[in-house]
C-alpha cells in the first residue's frame, strides 16, 4: 500500500508528482485518510480472523499431576487430548485475509531483499558480466538476509 506525494510550487499550487521523489515530501489529508481507512479494515479483518480461530480452542481442564499410574500417552488420551486437538483443526476457519497479509510480507521480504543484493553487489564492484558461482550467490544472499533481519540499512 502507498501513499501519493506531491511537491508544492512557489503559489501552494499542488503539483502531481507521484512518487517519492525528492521534490514530492507533502501528502493531502484525503489521501492520507483513505491509506488509513484501508490499514484499519485489514486490521479488522486480521482480528475477526483471529477470534475466531482463538475460539476454537477448549479450555483447559484441571488434572491431577501426581499421578504415577499413568504415562504422559494414556493421561492424553484420558483427559481427550487427542480429541480435542483434532476438534480444533476442524473448527478453524480458512484465514484469506491472514494468508493474503503474510504473502505480501513474504513479497516485500523478497523485494528487500533483491534490493540489498543489488546493492551489495555494486559496492562489491560487480555488474551484469560477471559470473559467480551457486555457493558465493547462496552466500552473498544469506548475508543480505541477515542484514535485513538486523534492520540494517537498505
Amino acid at each position: 500500500m502507498s501513499i501519493r506525494t506531491y511537491a508544492v510550487n512557489c503559489n501552494d499550487a499542488w503539483l502531481n508528482t507521484e512518487g517519492d521523489d525528492i521534490s514530492g515530501s507533502y501528502v493531502k489529508y484525503k489521501d492520507h485518510q483513505e491509506v488509513v481507512a484501508a490499514l484499519e479494515a485489514k486490521c479488522a479483518a486480521l482480528a475477526a480472523e483471529n477470534a475466531v480461530i482463538k475460539s476454537a480452542i477448549p479450555e483447559p481442564r484441571d488434572i491431577e499431576d501426581d499421578n504415577d499410574n499413568m504415562d504422559d500417552v494414556s493421561l492424553a488420551e484420558d483427559f481427550g487430548f487427542n480429541h480435542a486437538i483434532e476438534r480444533m483443526r476442524r473448527r478453524i476457519p480458512e484465514t484469506p485475509v491472514t494468508d493474503a497479509l503474510l504473502a505480501e510480507v513474504r513479497a516485500q521480504a523478497f523485494n528487500d531483499l533483491c534490493s540489498v543484493f543489488v546493492k551489495d553487489a555494486t559496492v562489491a564492484g560487480l555488474d551484469d558480466g560477471d559470473i559467480v558461482t551457486v555457493k558465493e550467490a547462496t552466500d552473498a544472499l544469506l548475508h543480505c538476509a541477515e542484514q535485513l533481519r538486523k534492520g540494517g540499512n537498505q
